[in-house]
């Protein structure tokens, strides 16, 4: 498996994020994390961005819950899959203390919305219009997925399209809540 380090060293540039995420194929953006979860060793990037009312919204926020925070987009085909199955996640595992943090990159309020309507989001839906939360998050490429813990630390992450309904990956999400 490949570092998040390795991977930005091998000269992938995150300046360069729109046209990577766009033109990486899933299964070339798995390299990065393996098939599954990878454990996350850096410290946890800053978030702090508008929901689509224009609200800041801080990570600090969910503090004391399990959180999904997923970096997305319209165009994004496996993000249009793992939306509704992350959204439905995190309904049946709400009362546990599970939550959804949709952080959007770089596109309008409009195509959002005209998105939301199709898809909607069991969680909170952020703007990262100018993708700097992105890149803060090393999300290059997406769907970016971090798992982040009861005390506000990411844990784990991962890059590319995730199989929401496998017992690998929901069994990390249900450890986490039990802890």
């Amino acid at each position: 498996m490949v570092s998040r380090r390795q991977l930005l060293q091998s000269g992938l540039s995150l300046a360069a994020l729109p046209w990577l995420a766009r033109a990486a194929s899933d299964s070339a953006l798995k390299t990065a994390t393996g098939p599954d979860w990878a454990a996350w060793t850096a410290p946890t990037p800053p978030l702090a961005l508008p929901d689509l009312s224009g609200r800041e919204k801080k990570l600090s926020a969910w503090r004391g819950s399990v959180v999904i925070v997923s970096f997305w987009a319209t165009w994004c085909d496996p993000c249009r899959d793992e939306i509704p199955v992350m959204s439905a996640m995190a309904k049946r595992h709400r009362e546990q203390g599970l939550r959804l943090v949709a952080v959007n990159v770089g596109e309008s309020l409009g195509k959002i919305s005209t998105f939301l309507a199709k898809w909607p989001v069991a969680g909170t839906v952020l703007h990262d219009r100018n993708s700097a939360a992105s890149k803060q998050w090393e999300a290059i490429g997406l769907p970016a997925n971090y798992l982040v813990d009861r005390g506000g630390s990411v844990r784990y992450w991962h890059l590319g399209e995730l199989d929401w309904q496998s017992d690998r990956v929901g069994g990390v999400v249900t450890r986490m809540l039990r802890a």
